[in-house]
């Protein structure tokens, strides 16, 4: 499935042509958690040789993204609903720490910034597109790690939000509305709090806004499981 997917940011070698592309299509389940990535047929429908591939996957494996097994080759690393708890623990630490700074360094152009991003996720939502709304809401939080200038802060939030993003593709879409309202009202809220400076309200917030969400995707999840069919008695 990767006809016609563009990268999602310009590159400047073939091998970051090739982890750009593949890591856009395995976060937007266009390759599948355990489909089988053969170097020779990438090579053919990418239109590069085998080298920038292979060095490609490493970096893929290392993402955790890509198990490459010995003898076997490279398949789509799977995901499981139970990384939701790592997910969501993870980043009630890292946005904890955010929030504390984005509200002593967050400038008038930050805040202007963040504003248009909750306005266009409340459009999204209005809108029924649920897609635009989760690229928007990681857009949101990176851009809060990014106001902190703490480069590895960033780089952490960020990858634990694709990390959520490939969840929600594969499992969640059908019932990530339902938590919206919920969440929309919070980033109203973290904005009025970042122009307040209050960073402790905001940590606090912050710790708040993920915590209630693992607990709302769990239940949800839960809630539209199939329900196993009682044993007949003999």
């Amino acid at each position: 499935m990767l006809e016609g997917l563009v990268p999602p940011k310009p590159f400047q070698t073939k091998e970051e042509y090739i982890y750009e592309t593949l890591r856009a299509a395995i976060l937007q389940c266009k390759l599948q958690p355990g489909e089988k990535l053969v170097i020779d047929h990438l090579s053919s429908v990418l239109g590069v040789s085998t080298i920038p591939i292979r060095a490609a996957l490493q970096r893929l494996q290392s993402d955790g993204l890509v198990e490459i097994v010995p003898h076997t080759g490279a398949v789509v690393s799977e995901i499981s609903i139970d990384d939701l708890t790592e997910i969501f623990t993870i980043l009630e630490a890292l946005e904890s720490i955010a929030f504390e700074y984005a509200s002593q360094r967050a400038t008038d152009r930050d805040l202007v910034k963040l504003e248009d991003l909750v306005n266009g996720m409340d459009q999204a939502y209005q809108n029924g597109d649920i897609d635009r709304w989760s690229e928007l809401n990681t857009e949101f939080h990176c851009s809060i790690s990014g106001i902190t200038q703490m480069d590895l802060l960033k780089e952490y939030t960020c990858r634990t939000f694709s990390y959520w993003e490939r969840i929600c593709r594969y499992y969640l879409k059908e019932i990530v509305s339902h938590r919206i309202p919920k969440a929309q009202a919070d980033h109203h809220e973290m904005i009025e709090l970042l122009k307040g400076r209050k960073s402790k309200e905001l940590a606090a917030k912050a710790s708040q806004h993920n915590r209630q969400a693992r607990e709302a995707y769990e239940k949800l999840i839960k809630s539209n499981l199939p329900k196993p069919v009682p044993e007949l008695e003999n």
